[in-house]
């Protein structure tokens, strides 16, 4: 494949990659490489690499001869926070050694810029909290770790994590409380931190659609 051949099926994975993550392509719909293509403005040739791309990534599914998003179960989302754990948690520990101060107060600024559930739209939760575990996944200058983290953090929101609106205020709150970890140059801390922010999140998800604590 040459590079300009490369680059248009890149850019059809970011794209498609967008619209599974806006929500645009949602769960269980499904995947036509034709339609794709005229969305995207491309021709069939890299839309079909990157419908591969994103098959061998388990975003997309063949069932038979039909493509679809694939869906994320209960415990698939649970899986994933599991790896989001370990990994966030080192990220956030590396991040406290190497994150700049005024990086670390923009992301500040805005979490606390975030009012109450009542008054904030979802995409605008997301965007943000996006930008501070993304932000510490880039902090922490290691590039595989972040992909991962990106790829699990996309999971995590094809499962839609709207869902729990009363985690709003404890996550604003777990949120300010790694930044200022990080700000401390306290590593261990936001490790710690991070943990218990990702377990805290998991078990708000399975008390909202089971009625039960975590075992």
């Amino acid at each position: 494949m040459t590079e300009p051949e490369q680059t248009l099926t890149q850019g059809a994975v970011d794209a498609i990659m967008e619209m599974i993550r806006s929500g645009q392509l949602a769960q269980g719909e499904i995947v036509s490489e034709r339609t794709l293509a005229d969305q995207l403005g491309l021709s069939r040739t890299p839309v079909r690499e990157a419908i591969g791309r994103l098959e061998g990534r388990n975003f997309v599914r063949r069932v038979g001869r039909t493509l679809m998003v694939t869906g994320v179960a209960l415990k698939d989302l649970l899986d994933v926070l599991g790896v989001r754990r370990v990994l966030e948690a080192e990220a956030a520990r590396i991040a406290a050694l190497r994150m700049k101060p005024d990086e670390v107060a923009a992301l500040r600024d805005r979490v606390l810029g975030l009012t109450d559930a009542l008054h904030t739209e979802a995409s605008q939760h997301w965007d943000i909290d996006e930008e501070l575990h993304m932000g510490l996944a880039r902090a922490s200058g290691n590039r595989m770790m972040e992909r991962m983290i990106h790829d699990c953090r996309l999971r995590t929101r094809m499962f839609g994590m709207e869902r729990i609106p009363e985690r709003f205020a404890a996550g604003k709150i777990e949120h300010l409380a790694i930044l200022d970890a990080v700000a401390a140059r306290d590593s261990a801390t936001a490790a710690t931190l991070m943990s218990d922010h990702i377990d805290n999140a998991r078990a708000a998800i399975v008390r909202s659609l089971t009625g039960e604590d975590l075992p």
